[in-house]
């Protein structure tokens, strides 16, 4: 039995706080460990100054920060302090290399983490061909830690054949997300089947500028099709939410995992990805970049949107998906476990595949 912290950095993404991503990530991964007979506890802090504060009142074996918000520098000063030597440390990253290239330090900040050369620290991915590609190029061995997706049953199915088509495209907006690429190729499908659109999205908080959603009402001002927002909800909402929809869409520039896609297939609802998203099966994923192969995609989709082989097929993906991702935190349990008995400084072999 082990205690393990998981760290978050408050980012005040909704206002129904506790629905964004890295949350839901860690909260499913915890939720399997906590099966595996371990103590988790998820706490989100204001800035790395607090950190110290929870590792006293939870006394944790292992920490697990959530994302690159952490210095190199911060970290050195907490495995520093005496009391907190015993505990290993575990950086996730949820981003493909796209998105780290647009944090403008986020390769840096690796690079200060790797110079550290603690012995007591896992840099992790969340993808594993990106895990590989990153290990190789900087010289490091990182570490492959996917996520885990917790089921839900499928709710009844709400979707006959009707004059409207119901997608849904949930998510952060972000540039990289490529929403209104997406928008595009819906409006084309739908005009060709004749029907009239509802884009579903979440946006990011009303605060925000958002050059992603202005531009969404920009595409949708004129036509005949409806642009819908929802604002951020609970799990159980959201899978409601997904029971209504046709077909979902999250083609992606770049991706580590995608829960939305995941929700989708518990879900029981077919759902066009990109490419990033490696572990769905080649007949749901498309172009990024390709109107005319995404449009036909689409109506493909949503001509077989009750198609219970293709459902099983992306179920059994995301399946399989899911027993090699509870192996793999099994394994690297194991590992910092026999690690932590036998080779005090030194080098850890951490498992990239």
């Amino acid at each position: 039995m082990k205690k393990i912290l998981f760290l978050l950095k408050d980012r005040h993404y909704s206002p129904a706080k506790g629905s964004y991503g890295l949350l839901n990530s860690a909260s499913q991964v915890a939720a399997y460990l906590t099966e595996k007979l371990n103590v988790c506890q998820i706490t989100t802090v204001i800035d790395s100054n607090s950190i110290d504060r929870e590792l006293h009142k939870f006394w944790p074996d292992i920490v697990i920060i959530e994302a690159l918000w952490v210095t190199a520098a911060k970290l050195q000063e907490l495995m520093q302090i005496h009391r907190y030597m015993h505990i290993k440390w575990i950086i996730r990253i949820h981003s493909d290399m796209g998105y780290l290239s647009t944090e403008g330090n986020g390769i840096k900040m690796l690079n200060d983490y790797v110079d550290l050369g603690a012995t007591n620290l896992t840099i992790s991915m969340n993808n594993s061909l990106f895990t590989k590609a990153l290990s190789e190029a900087l010289g490091f061995r990182f570490t492959y830690l996917p996520n885990i997706i917790t089921y839900h049953e499928p709710y009844e199915d709400y979707t006959r054949e009707k004059s409207r088509i119901n997608i849904g495209c949930f998510g952060a907006l972000r540039l990289l997300k490529n929403q209104p690429f997406q928008a595009i190729c819906a409006i084309q499908a739908a005009n060709r089947m004749n029907k009239k659109l509802m884009f579903h999205i979440t946006p990011n908080s009303p605060a925000d500028k958002d050059t992603v959603y202005e531009n969404l009402k920009e595409i949708f001002k004129n036509t005949q099709h409806d642009l819908i927002i929802h604002p951020w909800m609970d799990t159980r909402k959201f899978h409601k939410l997904i029971s209504k929809m046709d077909l979902g869409l999250q083609i992606s520039y770049s991706e580590s995992f995608n829960i939305v896609t995941a929700d989708f297939v518990s879900k029981n609802k077919l759902i066009l990805v990109s490419h990033a998203i490696e572990w769905m099966p080649e007949i749901m994923k498309t172009s990024s970049t390709n109107y005319e192969e995404v449009v036909r995609k689409i109506i493909y989709l949503y001509v077989h949107r009750n198609d219970e082989m293709l459902k099983n097929l992306t179920r059994q993906h995301l399946f399989t998906y899911n027993k090699e991702a509870k192996r793999k935190w099994d394994k690297f349990l194991e590992l910092l476990e026999h690690h932590h008995h036998h080779h005090h400084g030194t080098e850890e072999n951490s498992d990239t595949q």
